[in-house]
């Protein structure tokens, strides 16, 4: 025989509105907390991408700015016709595009050309941007800029099963 205690009932779990209300709460405050943390580490990704990608772009100005320069200076003693200048640039060319490159720490592939009085440069940083320029050589050592063009050269074949580049 099972022993009674007499005036104590078996007394149940209460679930109340509160600790429902209470136990809602702390769920949603987890799942936000989880979504905080997973938005902070794609924020930090595209924070890095950013950042690389600025300072490529910079590297590529500063290695141009430096061809435009010798362009420049090369020009500064012609006082002729826009091809005598012209000649004059392209004897200095690979001087000039190595002094470009050194400008910017050799991290940007340099590759300029003459063609009859228009000077054509294409800067070419290492996570591939690339930064086109041309110049149009004129009479008395003058010069004009005609292009000067930012890209960023896609990728032909992206990685597949990569739908977002998030944490």
């Amino acid at each position: 025989m099972a022993r009674t205690l007499v005036g104590h009932r078996a007394e149940k779990v209460r679930i109340g509105p509160i600790s429902i209300i209470t136990l809602i709460i702390v769920i949603c405050m987890a799942v936000l907390a989880v979504l905080s943390v997973s938005t902070a580490n794609a924020t930090i990704a595209i924070s890095e991408r950013q950042a690389d990608a600025t300072k490529e772009l910079y590297l590529n100005e500063c290695a141009a700015q430096e061809l435009v320069a010798g362009v420049s200076d090369t020009l500064s003693g012609a006082s002729g016709k826009a091809a005598a200048g012209a000649k004059a640039v392209e004897a200095s060319l690979d001087s000039i595009c190595e002094a470009a490159r050194a400008a910017a720490d050799g991290q940007v592939d340099v590759v300029a050309n003459v063609d009859g009085t228009t000077v054509t440069a294409e800067f070419t940083g290492p996570k591939m941007r690339r930064l086109s320029v041309a110049i149009t050589i004129g009479d008395k050592g003058t010069f004009r800029i005609e292009q000067w063009k930012a890209a960023a050269i896609q990728n032909a074949s992206p990685t597949a099963g990569n739908l977002w580049m998030g944490a």
